[in-house]
């Protein structure tokens, strides 16, 4: 059965996440310009972030073409995958920028950092009362005043944080990286003509895996943020692979093999 498969390398995927963080200090370390470390982790943060995502989902939907014939068939089963997956990351990604992180209010540590280069951390509680577009203008109106102080931090991670101006918890980028997983070892294992090429299901989940990884190096997220945003990912990823109904919807799998 492919399913408990991937349900255990899903699962063994967050636990070494949160071992990898728990034993090396990688936060913050990958801020600074002319370092080969910041710029990795910025590509493999962006590979899960709005394009990167729907690069992820196009490739997905089109694993699942494979064994299709004919292009009518290619063309229905990939146009169902595509809605069935941008319907259920954009569902995720409204709820968790409108509810979820709004009802816990997790401060970013970006924000933190920010505020004790600039000596105003006693101003953390005020800049939070701000909306998130009051919030993101506040810190950029500082940053440009103070450009000596970030002299150090690579333009295109300040730019990230700038932009990345909401709460912290859970991590959305991470879940998405999770729930695509699922998905790209699921169309590994059962689409894929090569027996031999079927046994490297896991290695999207070792993508996941980097994904989270770069938001904590980064300076965006927590382990905590995402942890929990990897949990739900392969939750989510589970289930509907698990369900007959979702299962053919988004993988046109009637049955698991």
């Amino acid at each position: 059965m492919n399913l408990p498969k991937i349900r255990l390398a899903s699962t063994m995927s967050v636990l070494l996440l949160a071992s990898v963080l728990v034993l090396f200090p990688l936060g913050f370390s990958a801020i600074f310009s002319n370092n080969w470390w910041t710029n990795t982790a910025y590509v493999l943060t962006e590979s899960a972030g709005v394009n990167g995502t729907l690069l992820g989902i196009f490739v997905a939907c089109y694993f699942y073409t494979v064994q299709e014939i004919g292009f009518k068939n290619k063309t229905q089963v990939f146009a169902k995958a595509m809605v069935g997956l941008m319907a259920i990351i954009s569902l995720f990604a409204l709820s968790n920028e409108f509810l979820t992180k709004p009802y816990f209010r997790y401060q970013r540590p970006s924000h933190v950092f920010l505020l004790q280069k600039l000596h105003l951390e006693q101003k953390l509680d005020s800049v939070y009362h701000l909306s998130k577009e009051e919030r993101a203008l506040w810190f950029r109106q500082k940053t440009q005043q103070e450009t000596k102080v970030f002299a150090d931090i690579n333009p295109r991670v300040l730019e990230h944080w700038l932009q990345e101006a909401g709460f912290s918890f859970p991590s959305g980028h991470t879940f998405n990286a999770f729930l695509l997983a699922c998905i790209f070892a699921f169309g590994i294992r059962n689409n894929s003509k090569s027996k031999q090429w079927q046994t490297f299901y896991f290695l999207p989940f070792l993508w996941a895996i980097s994904v989270g990884i770069s938001r904590v190096s980064l300076g965006v997220h927590t382990l905590q943020d995402v942890c929990t945003g990897a949990l739900l990912g392969i939750l989510i990823g589970n289930i509907l692979l698990t369900i007959d109904h979702s299962r053919h919807w988004i993988t046109h799998k009637k049955q698991i093999t």
